[in-house]
């Protein structure tokens, strides 16, 4: 059996409405030479019989099916190990890919072969009625690195354009994963990201190119955005530390890294405390005071914000909270958020992903 230059993973889970339009902008790809490996995680939909008849159609498909649902992490981890292609890919069941993406990324590549390719992303947001409300494109210039110093320098801006998170914006040469064992850690939110921390830890060369053709479909009330996390805010700790331990490992920690990884850190503190104010945190107002010390207490905390600084006015005004430690007024702007949040959420997202 031959190789195919690229292996799709599909994770599919109560995507019934979703997943013909999705398998469809794959399939029908100007670029032919890949593997679409579809998973039916146990889906109690039509799922598992859909993602048949496409393999049944089409020799490019195969079919994984789960007997019970198992989540995403495991899903794509089966799919890693029976992946065959130079390069590995992920879309996920409810979006969509425009049908010269590969293509494109192919004759952009020509004989080079770095370890990733980057490319950008449309988010469309849509209402509870499944309506489209606007769409925000995020990309970055294209650049090539061949030198791993530079490459591992672009880190950075991946992370604080927040591409750096996805799995499904990235081409990973397959070598890399298979030499190291490289899997999905069982994180309950932003596995994408820490998978991406162990994937770039050893990169020596990157590409990264100016056009966003995957469209992520992010709808109010559906998917891990509706869904609460009582330890969120320990996770984003751990993915701003865990940058920062990157760079460290590099030797590349700088005070305006620093300050990049604060202004992001900034956010997340203001993300943890807007879930304290949801009423299954079961917090009462002692509780939510408690848990803001705990974060002006931290190292994490003590060491970055100081280093904080932005021109942006929202931003400026967070980290004037955070580094002045104004308990009142910061868990008041909290407050705020949280009710934002619930009574306008597609304004709210909106704002959240331009500050």
């Amino acid at each position: 059996m031959e190789t195919p230059f690229l292996s799709i993973i599909m994770p599919v889970y109560k995507a019934e409405k979703y997943l013909s339009r999705s398998v469809h902008s794959i399939l029908g790809q100007a670029f032919s030479d890949f593997e679409l490996i579809l998973i039916d995680d146990g889906s109690p939909d039509r799922c598992g019989e859909l993602c048949d008849a496409f393999a049944a159609a089409d020799p490019r498909v195969a079919v994984i099916h789960f007997a019970k649902n198992a989540g995403v992490i495991a899903t794509r981890n089966r799919a890693l190990e029976q992946a065959r292609g130079e390069y590995i890919t992920f879309v996920d069941a409810d979006d969509e890919i425009d049908p010269e993406t590969y293509q494109k990324v192919i004759d952009q590549m020509g004989d080079r072969r770095p370890d990733a390719v980057v490319f950008g992303v449309e988010e469309r947001y849509y209402n509870q009625k499944q309506e489209l409300k606007s769409k925000k494109v995020i990309t970055l210039p294209t650049r090539y690195f061949s030198d791993q110093t530079q490459a591992r320098k672009y880190v950075i801006e991946l992370e604080k354009s927040t591409l750096y998170g996805y799995l499904w914006n990235k081409l990973y040469r397959a070598e890399l994963i298979r030499e190291r064992s490289l899997r999905i850690r069982p994180y309950p939110i932003a596995s994408d990201f820490f998978f991406n921390c162990d994937f770039f830890m050893e990169i020596s060369s990157l590409f990264v190119l100016d056009m966003a053709p995957y469209v992520y479909n992010r709808r109010v009330d559906e998917g891990l955005t509706s869904k609460f996390f009582p330890n969120f805010f320990e996770i984003q700790e751990d993915r701003v530390s865990s940058v920062l331990s990157q760079f460290e490992g590099w030797g590349l920690c700088s005070p305006e890294i620093e300050r990049d990884l604060a202004n992001i850190y900034v956010r997340y503190v203001f993300a943890g405390l807007q879930r304290q104010f949801d009423p299954r945190a079961e917090k009462t107002g002692k509780g939510r005071k408690k848990w803001l010390r705990g974060v002006f207490s931290s190292e994490l905390f003590g060491r970055l914000i100081p280093r904080a600084r932005s021109d942006n006015f929202v931003l400026r005004v967070m980290i004037w909270l955070l580094k002045g430690r104004h308990g009142a007024l910061t868990r008041l702007a909290g407050r705020v958020m949280y009710v934002s949040r619930r009574r306008l959420p597609l304004l709210f997202a909106r704002w959240k992903q331009n500050r």
